[in-house]
Formats: structure tokens, sequence, C-alpha cells
């Protein structure tokens, strides 16, 4: 009986211990595991920016490119605003089932990779429409940049959801303006060898046209392969996370995500007007050569590139509504400008405000959207909010190309008439709009 009793006052001690030692296993393995996730995080940061300076490639040889082939094909102004109308449209409406997509596989980086590889893929028939019939060529074009433009946008939600788990909210604003000054850099690079590839063809420039948008597709493509390595945290999404985009609209007016759509949505309206049409201007109506056009173009990227460290900085500390709010009326006016010179040196003024005011605009744009919304719910935002901005765009496109034809001239052109109305759509909105919109970095993520 002494002895059974010896036995267990011996147990209580050694089975105490033996808790003690499975409680510091967990506690270990659950730091080893914090410490691989942090890891993971830091390399994935570190790949997005390479991905980004890959796409930055794609934009310049390809992107910033379209507008000029179809000019070069010989498009009119009406069939310009299709080229950037259609291609707007179908992505909008493909919006709405890409949080449903990527629920469906479970994975957020798989419809982002596989978006992504069909997007450089539709580069490859792209620079090759030159070489088939003149009759179908422009039709060809709107065709396939339609495909281009939907496989881009199926990548969108699911990229801006992934990475807002991934960046800290604190230090967004610095990691994505050094993001956007890189981006911007190579963009600058890449879009001024496009141009001089053109400008070395000269007669023979729908040649020079293949080879940059082969270049881009293989920029792309590199952007593919250091997406596929990130690292996707988990995310559950259950049932209550779901809603409608009936939902979504009939709450626009209610919630300041809403606001924001609304805002956002009528600006980009107003702005899609005339965006297509500067470049038929300096190219056919002003008679730029591909070098001056490009020198004029580059410029944005430029000035971007100085003001992402600032506007970092800015929207960090004092939120991402007042930087939108300075930088929409600046933006608002630079169309109206374009009737006062043409003179290059002028328009590359222009174009440099352009740049810097676009590049803090664009940066705050993005960090609001991503902290606009609970991480369960961000897909699905961003996808709605892509479906009703991408058919305002859309509008804007066709109103564009349609008024391209029909207002009367201003100074002698009808696209400077254009840019006027363009630039008062844009201070009406931003004046009364984006006021509506409450700066949210302070409070908790709004719900929609």
């Amino acid at each position: 009986m002494d002895i059974s009793r010896q036995n267990a006052g011996h147990k209580g001690p050694a089975l105490h211990f033996a808790k003690n030692i499975r409680l510091a296993k967990k506690v270990s393995a659950h730091m080893l595991n914090k410490q691989q996730e942090k890891s993971a995080v830091e390399k994935s940061l570190d790949l997005s920016i390479k991905d980004g300076v890959a796409f930055a490639a794609t934009t310049g040889f390809g992107d910033n490119y379209i507008n000029p082939f179809a000019v070069a094909l010989g498009a009119s102004n009406f069939q310009i605003g299709l080229l950037s109308s259609i291609p707007q449209l179908l992505p909008a409406l493909m919006q709405l089932k890409v949080a449903d997509m990527t629920e469906r596989l479970g994975s957020r980086k798989k419809i982002i990779v596989r978006s992504v590889f069909l997007h450089a893929f539709m580069l490859l028939p792209i620079a090759l429409v030159p070489y088939v019939s003149k009759s179908i060529q422009i039709g060809m074009l709107i065709g396939l940049c339609t495909l281009y433009m939907l496989f881009a946008s199926l990548a969108g939600p699911a990229w801006g959801s992934l990475m807002a788990d991934l960046v800290p909210l604190r230090k967004r604003g610095v990691f994505f303006s050094k993001r956007s000054r890189l981006i911007g850099l190579v963009t600058l690079s890449t879009t001024f060898l496009a141009g001089y590839t053109l400008h070395l063809f000269k007669t023979q420039s729908l040649i020079g046209f293949t080879i940059i948008f082969f270049l881009a597709m293989i920029s792309r493509y590199i952007s593919c392969y250091f997406l596929s390595r990130m690292y996707e945290p988990p995310l559950e999404v259950k049932r209550e996370h779901y809603f409608s985009f009936g939902a979504f609209v009939r709450r626009l007016n209610v919630g300041n995500f809403g606001k924001y759509v609304i805002f956002q949505s009528t600006f980009n309206f107003a702005v899609f007007i005339a965006s297509p049409f500067f470049t038929v201007f300096m190219l056919r109506d002003l008679g730029f050569s591909y070098l001056t056009y490009t020198i004029v173009v580059i410029t944005v990227p430029l000035a971007t590139i100085l003001s992402m460290s600032y506007w970092g900085r800015y929207s960090d500390a004092l939120g991402n509504r007042r930087v939108m709010r300075i930088c929409s009326i600046i933006i608002s006016v630079l169309p109206a400008l374009w009737l006062v010179s043409h003179e290059v040196y002028f328009l590359i003024g222009i174009q440099v405000l352009a740049g810097f005011f676009w590049g803090g605009f664009n940066l705050c744009s993005s960090n609001f959207i991503y902290e606009s919304a609970i991480p369960e719910k961000r897909t699905r935002c961003i996808s709605y909010f892509n479906t009703i901005n991408g058919l305002a765009i859309c509008l804007g496109n066709l109103l564009g190309g349609f008024l391209a034809t029909h207002i009367p001239p201003v100074l002698g052109y009808r696209l400077l008439t254009l840019f006027a109305i363009s630039s008062c759509l844009r201070i009406i909105l931003s004046t009364t709009l984006l006021s509506r919109v409450k700066e949210i970095r302070n409070t908790v993520s709004a719900s929609v």
C-alpha cells in the first residue's frame, strides 16, 4: 500500500513534466511556423517587386503602344473609341464571376498565375495583326485586345486581395511607393526603347510593332514566373461573407466604400472621354514622329518615379483621401491646358504634372480600396468595384469616340473640344463627390 502511494506520488510530477514538454513543443512549433511564414511573406514581397518590374516592361513595350499601333493601321477616331471601350466591356462583366472563380479554385494565386499566363499569350496574335488582310486588321485588333484585357482583369481582384494580406497596413504607402518607383523607371526605359525601335523602322514601323509586342510577351511570362513563386496566406471565406452584386449596388450610396466607388467610376468616365485621344492628337493632328511622341509620353513615368516616395510618406501619415483630393483637382485641370499651346516643351510640362499627381492619385486609390473591406470580402469588393468602374470607362470611351466625330472644333481641332469637356466634368466630380467619402485609415475597416 505504501509502495503504490509512493509510485503515485512519483507519477504526478512526471505527468506534469510531460505536459510541460508537450506544451513547449507546441509553442516552439508555433513560433517556428510564424518565423517561416514571416520569411515567406518577406520573400513574396521581394518577388512582387520583381513581378512589377517585369510587368512594367510589358506596359512599356506593349500597352503604351496599342493606340499608336491602331493609328499606324489607319484606324479612325471612332474606331479608336471602340478599341478603348469594347476591351473594357467584357472584362467588366466578367469581374462579377471572379470572386466565385477564386473561391471555387480555393486559391487566389492559381487564378492570378493562370490569368497572367493567358494575358501574356494574347500578345502573340496581336504582334501578328499586320500580316493579315488589311480589311480585318482593326476588327481583329479590337477582338484580341478585348481578350488581352479580359485575362489581365481576371487576375486583378485576386492580386489586390493577396497583396493586401501580405503588406502590413502601416507600411502600404512606403511599400507600394517603392514598388511604383521601380515600375515607373522600367516603364520609362522600355517605353523609350519601344519608341526608338519604331523610329528606326520608320516607314516599315509595323515590323517595329511586331518586335516590341514580342518583347512585351516575354516580359509578361517572366512576371508570371515570379507570381507563381509567391506565398499565399490561407484565407477562409465563409458563407456569411458572400454578398450579391445587387446587394452591393443597393448600398452604393450608403456605405463609405460605395460612395468611393461612385466617385472613382464617374471620375474615370470623365477621364476616359478624352484619354484614348491624346495619342491620336499627337500622332495624327500634330504630326509628331514616334521619337517626339515617345519623349512626351515618357515624362509621365519619370515624374511618377520622382513623386512616389513623397506620396507614400504623405499618405501613410495623413491618409489616402486627403492625397486623392489634392491630386484630383490638379489632374482635372490638365486636359484644358492642351488648348493653351502645342509646343513640345509645353506639353512635356503638362505631362510632368500629370505623372506627379496621377502617381499620388493612383497610389492612394489602390490603398483606399485595400483598406475598405475585411480580408474575407476583399476579392469580391474589388471584383464588383472593377465591374462598375470598367463599365464607366467603357461608356466614357464610347462617348468620346462619338463626340470626337460630331462636336464642333476649338482652335481648329475637334479633339481639343473633347479635352475641354473632359476637364470640366473632372472638376465638377472631384469637387462634389469626393467630399462625400470619409478617410478610414484611423477607423475600423469598412464593411459592405
